[in-house]
Order: structure tokens, then sequence, then C-alpha cells
């Protein structure tokens, strides 16, 4: 009963997660003016009514096998394989698509970060959505 309440909590969050960024480097621009320089969007996104600039990425559209690959999130919604070891159950690693901006707001499948040795994972149960909003 438990999973099922906290499955059902991460499906769904309400604040978009934290935008990568470098140490010491300033949040997004505040005014739309300033959000051109990011190639941004600037106006309401998600939930909230306070107009905000979500930038674009410089990797928007780059193939990915989780986060650690992309500037902001690699969205693996397709559910795309690459089979390394056929199996069973086939392993290997999901591949997605590097997010075209900083936030990315609905409900996708993100790949989370792999690390610097990835090992191959099972494939026959792709990430959960997960609902940006």
């Amino acid at each position: 009963m438990t999973a099922v309440a906290l499955a059902g909590l991460l499906g769904c969050r309400r604040t978009p997660p934290p935008a990568a960024r470098s140490p010491g480097e300033a949040g997004p621009p505040t005014t739309a003016e300033a959000c051109r320089a990011c190639n941004g969007d600037f106006g309401v996104h998600g939930l909230s009514p306070t107009p905000t600039c979500n930038c674009r990425t410089r990797d928007a559209g780059k193939r990915c096998r989780g986060k650690d690959d992309c500037e902001s999130e690699c969205v693996g919604d397709l559910i795309e394989r690459e089979v390394t070891d056929p199996g069973p159950p086939p392993r290997g690693a999901f591949v997605g698509r590097c997010a075209e901006f900083t936030t990315t707001f609905g409900c996708h499948r993100f790949l989370p970060a792999r690390g610097p040795s990835p090992a191959p994972v099972p494939l026959d149960d792709p990430p959960a959505q997960l609902c940006v909003d």
C-alpha cells in the first residue's frame, strides 16, 4: 500500500526540477528582454501564474541514454532501446533525446543519470512517466 501511495506522489510533482547549472551561475533571466539572451520562452509555464523564462538548451534533440548526457533532461518518451545483451530479459540502455528547454513541463519518461561507468539495465520495464506542471 505504501509503495502505491509513494508512486502516486512521485507520479506528479507541482514544482519543476532545478535546471542544471554550474556552481555560482545565476538563475534564469527574470525579464522578457533578458530571456532573449538564452533564446528562451518568457511567459506562464506550468501551474504558476507568474511569467518566467524557460531557457532553451544547446543540445536539444541530441541522442541520450541518461540525464548526464544532456544540459537539462533526457526524455525517453518513445521507449527506444539499445540492446547490448539479448537476455532474457534483454539488457542495455533506454535511449531518448535531450530536452529543448531547461524545464520540461508535462508528462514524460525522464531517463535518469547513468554515472561514469553505466551498467546495462533490464529493458523489459521502461521508466515510469513523471508529470511536471
